[in-house]
């Protein structure tokens, strides 16, 4: 088996994100998917799968990687906004409330702040696939 060192991780995480960001998801699964092998009682790379996932509109991939990553971690707060927020985006709105709530209340860090900001754009209105306020309806790309 072979052990990297936690900053090697942090630097094959980011570039994986930078890949997403690029919109180059395989190069980016493909990172994620060598660091599930490489660290696998980590939940990370998987949340991260289910990153590369989401970004490409395959919502039932994401939740399963989401799923996964509880799996391997059950207390994960970035597993469970990210489920939330696929959950949301899937139309399963009560079941993505419910889990973005008890984030919001336990996390006081990043996953946290985004499980409150989530829900304070549903609260506002957001919903998928509904033109909300400031869109233009055209897709960035």
């Amino acid at each position: 088996m072979i052990k990297l060192e936690k900053k090697h991780l942090a630097v094959i995480m980011e570039a994986g994100y930078v890949c997403i960001g690029m919109k180059r998801y395989k190069h980016a699964r493909e990172l994620f998917e060598g660091l599930a092998v490489i660290e696998p009682q980590s939940e990370i790379p998987h949340v991260a799968l289910g990153n590369v996932d989401f970004c490409e509109g395959k919502l039932r991939s994401a939740i399963k990687c989401y799923t996964q990553a509880l799996k391997v971690d059950a207390n994960s707060s970035f597993a469970k906004v990210y489920l939330g927020e696929a959950l949301f985006f899937d139309g399963k709105k009560d079941e993505a409330l419910k889990l973005l709530t008890a984030v919001a209340k336990k996390d006081k860090g990043g996953a946290g702040e985004f499980a409150m900001a989530l829900l304070d754009a549903i609260k506002k209105g957001f919903a998928p696939g509904k033109k909300n306020k400031g869109e233009t309806g055209k897709r960035v790309s």
